[in-house]
């Protein structure tokens, strides 16, 4: 199983409207390449989590580094893990406040947490975030399909 992690700036603020049919978008694309993973939309960044075969994973990422609606796509981290971290989410998603940001996380400054450099499977901080928040959540997201 391999994932990979990725963050990157929106070119301009998403409506609410617009972000759930990005997740319906995302959602439908990761169940034709059994992908999993989640999607967090904070303060006009993306960060997201990807998880399948390592074919499928970049040959998504590709394709949505190159999706203009948003910029600066930079990888966070990627690798090999032994099981899904996100198994029943074929593409859990979020519109996270700053707020709630620093409640799980304890940082203030996104940019400083969004270019931390560990590089740990088990301990970069984006893939604590994320898993964390899908523990809490992971029941919370059948309306939006």
């Amino acid at each position: 199983m391999y994932y990979l992690i990725y963050v990157s700036q929106a070119t301009r603020p998403f409506t609410t409207d617009e972000l759930k049919e990005l997740a319906r978008m995302c959602y439908q694309n990761n169940i034709d390449r059994d992908i999993t993973g989640m999607l967090v939309y904070l303060e006009n960044k993306f960060l997201q989590v990807l998880e399948g075969t390592k074919e499928e994973v970049q040959g998504l990422f590709s394709s949505i580094s190159q999706d203009p609606r948003h910029k600066k796509v930079s990888v966070l981290i990627e690798g090999e893990i032994s099981q899904r971290n996100f198994p029943k989410w074929s593409m859990g998603f979020k519109a996270v406040d700053k707020q709630l940001f620093q409640d799980l996380t304890g940082f203030e400054n996104l940019e400083e947490f969004f270019n931390r450099s560990d590089v740990d499977n088990e301990s970069h901080l984006s893939l604590i975030f994320l898993k964390l928040f899908y523990r809490k959540n992971y029941r919370d997201f059948a309306d939006l399909y």
